[in-house]
């Protein structure tokens, strides 16, 4: 039995620490299989992370989980499925998203593997308290012995406690990533997250065995002071300190009718603050706050839609006549002072239809440049083609022009270019949120036209950030101002990304009025003391905080004052955890 558990340790040890090294190689791998029925994937610092809803997680933590249908089905191995390790989810054969383990699956091993370190130098109260730990959470009892090998946490905390010298792993051992379970709230807890956290100073000194649980109702009932006094009597503390957290959704773009999404933009609104006197606590005024934008272009609600539409033109720039014909647009919004060649954009994309449209349409101006015919005035500045043979003719001589190939749709996409890049400036000089010298790095003509229309991107979506701050927010200027320069200092030294979420840092006071008389989107409150990395947290919010689990919802449903009838529905989720030390 021993040798097995001992090799299974080492072998899951060894393949987490490949999966590390290469993601600090900057190497991306997909999730790998474990054990057949299991899928573990590395999340890397900044990408979306499921337990961030829960913990505020956001660094590199290993996620296990049940392997989806189709790659358990592709597998070479093929193992009867008992009655524990059944997915009602996969009834219907359809992939449903990430799927949870079994509770007991997750954690049992862990009984088993400290229960033995004993031998090997773990002190017996160390024991005690984790085992205490987890049988009195989890209920479990009679658990059958082959349960054990080769399991998930267990084989985690045994590779990188320091007393199993006799492990065959390189020492000191390094220490890895957080690893964290999906479980399917089976229990009556509804445990539906088991984690490990290594505790560290200059070496591996310990543990943390998180365990989550939620559970969905209408009602909730929790009082502060008895959570303080849990956390109090579980890590034999006399003095614990309290912190909340509230977060009020603001604004969410939703769809207008059945043929228009919505679009993916969001602002809510985080305050936290300390101490906290009770749960619901509206936060106080001394708290600290931040407003959180993530603006996706094309918001249909707001009144950016006509730079949109002439945008997506300038984001094609193909050689065939067909992508043209395919990708020129109308109805524009005129600005009032525009020179010819933005006037000739305007009118163009609203007659011209098909790429010999262009071709003719160019040809005839050329021809009445050439004669004399039309002498256009110009906004200063531009370096368009077209621009410069209007500055040539003048002078009553002009280059020759072979309107071929993509040379017409390039001096249409020119002008095009220029028009959006004076449209920005109006703006952000108009509204005094940004000066040219600011603006330089988005509207310099001396890169190439590929990556103009590409800084233009960006600076089209600074536009679409802070028009919804200004349609749904209304903030003060000099909030507007400093987000104005947060978003173009953030796009100067990133690549465009309309997942982004901007965080500004603002007054409460100055922002009361939002969220005041609302109630938040969620709340929180954290009890903290002794050893940093202990914690109990009580979240309340209204929607699901896990994405691995479908939550029955009562038949209930109430009359809301408008006369419609409302599911209300709460989410609760406890956070608790045990520290084990090693030595």
């Amino acid at each position: 039995m021993w040798p097995r558990v001992n090799r299974a340790a080492e072998e899951f040890y060894c393949r987490l620490l490949q999966e590390f090294d290469e993601e600090k190689k900057g190497i991306h791998n997909d999730p790998f299989i474990y054990e057949a029925d299991v899928q573990v994937q590395l999340i890397s610092k900044g990408q979306p992370n499921p337990l961030k809803n829960i913990l505020d997680e956001n660094d590199v933590v290993f996620i296990m989980e049940k392997l989806p249908l189709e790659k358990e089905e592709t597998s070479h191995v093929e193992e009867p499925q008992c009655e524990e390790t059944a997915i009602s989810d996969l009834s219907t054969g359809e992939n449903v998203g990430p799927l949870a383990l079994p509770v007991g699956r997750a954690s049992l091993l862990l009984l088993l593997l400290n229960l033995f370190t004993h031998t090997v130098g773990l002190p017996a109260c160390s024991n005690y308290i984790l085992i205490t730990y987890w049988c009195t959470h989890l209920r479990l009892h009679n658990v059958p012995f082959y349960f054990f090998t080769g399991q998930l946490i267990g084989l985690y905390t045994m590779a990188h406690n320091p007393n199993m010298t006799h492990l065959k792993i390189h020492h000191p051992v390094t220490a890895l990533p957080p690893l964290w379970v999906r479980c399917d709230s089976s229990d009556p807890e509804g445990t539906c997250w088991l984690g490990a956290e290594l505790v560290t100073t200059n070496s591996i000194a310990g543990i943390v065995l998180y365990t989550v649980s939620c559970k969905a109702d209408k009602t909730y009932s929790v009082n502060l002071e008895d959570l303080k006094s849990s956390h109090k009597k579980r890590h034999h503390l006399s003095i614990v300190t309290t912190r909340g957290f509230a977060q009020y959704e603001l604004f969410k773009s939703t769809a207008l009718d059945d043929t228009l999404a919505a679009s993916q933009t969001t602002i809510t609104l985080d305050i936290s603050w300390s101490p906290v006197d009770e749960i619901l606590q509206s936060p106080p005024l001394s708290s600290t706050a931040a407003l959180n934008l993530k603006v996706e272009s094309g918001e249909p609600r707001g009144p950016l839609n006509h730079l949109q539409r002439e945008l997506k033109f300038l984001l094609i720039v193909k050689h065939d006549s067909a992508a043209v014909d395919r990708s020129i647009e109308c109805l524009f919004t005129v600005r009032g002072d525009l020179d010819f060649a933005e006037q000739l954009w305007f009118k163009m994309s609203g007659s011209v239809v098909s790429y010999q449209d262009l071709v003719k349409c160019f040809t005839l101006i050329i021809q009445s440049l050439q004669r004399g015919d039309i002498q256009p005035w110009l906004h200063s500045g531009s370096n368009s083609l077209l621009s410069k043979l209007i500055h040539q003719s003048y002078h009553g001589t002009m280059d020759t022009v072979t309107l071929s190939g993509t040379i017409p749709v390039k001096m249409l996409l020119e002008i095009g270019l220029d028009k959006l890049k004076k449209d920005f400036i109006s703006f952000f000089i108009g509204q005094e949120l940004a000066s040219l010298n600011h603006l330089e790095y988005f509207i310099t003509p001396s890169v190439d036209i590929q990556e103009q229309v590409y800084r233009v991107q960006k600076l089209h979506h600074i536009l679409e950030i802070l028009v919804s701050c200004m349609l749904f927010i209304k903030p003060q200027h000099e909030l507007l101002f400093a987000l104005t320069q947060s978003c173009i200092k953030y796009y100067r030294q990133n690549p465009l990304d309309e997942q982004h979420v901007f965080q500004l840092p603002v007054r409460p006071a100055a922002v009361k009025n939002l969220y005041q008389s609302e109630k938040p989107q969620k709340w929180k409150v954290e009890i903290s003391g002794g050893q940093k990395k202990v914690k109990t947290v009580w979240q309340l919010s209204d929607s699901a905080p896990v994405d691995h689990l479908s939550f029955h919802k009562p038949d209930v449903s109430e009359l809301t004052l408008n006369g419609s009838l409302e599911e209300r529905i709460f989410f609760t989720n406890l956070v608790t955890c045990s520290q084990v030390h090693f030595k």
